[in-house]
């Protein structure tokens, strides 16, 4: 399952380069409709992951500190909600962070 966020990942950072280059805003709200499908689909991931969620060593007495697998699903999922927040600011005209038209 981290390989395929990997690549989930992968395939929003082409899909943010093809937005960036062909600005309309046509293709800019295609993008964010693919930006929210990787999104929910790395949620769905992330709620339904099998494996060892948490490092065998705990550190501290109320940290629970995850597993590398299941951090990379986490992490990717945080960027990609992010950037999907940053999509939608822009389209709706309220901060071009992402996009400077």
């Amino acid at each position: 399952m981290p390989f395929i966020a990997i690549l989930f990942d992968l395939v929003a950072a082409a899909s943010y380069f093809l937005q960036y280059n062909h600005q309309s805003s046509e293709v800019l709200f295609v993008g964010m409709i693919f930006q929210g499908v990787i999104t929910l689909l790395l949620l769905i991931m992330m709620i339904s992951y099998k494996g060892k969620k948490y490092a065998r060593v705990q550190t501290e007495i109320f940290v629970k500190y995850v597993s590398i697998r299941y951090g990379i699903i986490i992490l990717s999922f945080l960027v990609n909600a992010i950037v999907l927040f940053l999509y939608v600011l822009n389209y709706l005209n309220i901060n071009p962070l992402i996009f400077s038209r």
